[in-house]
């Protein structure tokens, strides 16, 4: 039931940290010093975030087996990596006003994507997603049901779950003007830039920012940006 992409990254990181030390060894021998070994003193030239998130996939595998019948217990499950809080970058109101007009005065791809994740607070791969066919101008609402990145292709939301989002007026506005310049054979709401799709859209996102002197944020940072003028 895992995605492809899940099942490749489990596969690399067994690959390069846990079976060049525990190839040997039984599985039933493995503890949680060995656990914390491998963690914290095998692994080296990498953050916390990636300690961490090293840490994370070893606990999903040895609970994987607790659930095959293959460990009574999972030696991983007692051993934590404490990290320090990323800062949130996100973009001020003003920002967000020169991000959209200098992007539209120049005429940038990426303008509509820009705008239409900061007036929904949907995420990358949403928005790539997303299709006419859940756009409703009549009743002003639209559906988000899908999802999509590079390695899985299409499939269901983060959550799986379906949720409706209102349209208002500068949103509706946005629809009508990328439909009038859409082909009428193209399903899609947006562009599919070649950046977008090769997923290099956070560094795009940064090198237009540090050129007309704004925060500089990834992509997803637009999400909480939403979120946060929602809140002022």
């Amino acid at each position: 039931e895992f995605r492809p992409s899940t099942v490749i990254n489990y596969d690399k990181i067994l690959t390069k940290w846990t079976i060049p030390v525990w190839k040997d060894r039984p599985l039933v021998s493995l503890t949680s010093q060995d656990v914390h070994d491998m963690v914290f003193n095998r692994i080296e030239g990498v953050t916390p975030h990636s300690r961490r998130s090293m840490l994370k996939n070893i606990k999903r595998i040895f609970q994987m087996a607790v659930e095959d019948g293959l460990l009574e217990r999972n030696p991983a499950i007692r051993v934590k990596v404490k990290v320090p809080e990323r800062k949130q970058a996100v973009l001020n109101a003003s920002e967000v006003e020169i991000l959209l007009s200098k992007a539209n005065n120049k005429g940038h791809v990426f303008y509509p994507i820009w705008a239409m994740a900061l007036l929904t607070g949907m995420r990358s791969g949403e928005l790539y997603a997303l299709k006419w066919t859940d756009i409703d101008l009549e009743n002003k609402r639209m559906v988000v049901s899908q999802s999509w990145c590079s390695k899985n292709g299409f499939g269901p939301t983060k959550s799986a779950k379906n949720r409706t989002i209102p349209i208002n007026g500068e949103l509706e506005r946005l629809f009508k003007e990328l439909k009038l310049e859409s082909k009428p054979s193209y399903e899609f709401v947006l562009p599919h830039p070649t950046e977008w799709t090769g997923g290099v859209q956070a560094g795009v996102l940064r090198d237009f920012c540090d050129l007309i002197g704004i925060t500089s944020v990834k992509f997803h940072d637009l999400r909480a940006t939403f979120i946060t003028q929602l809140l002022l």
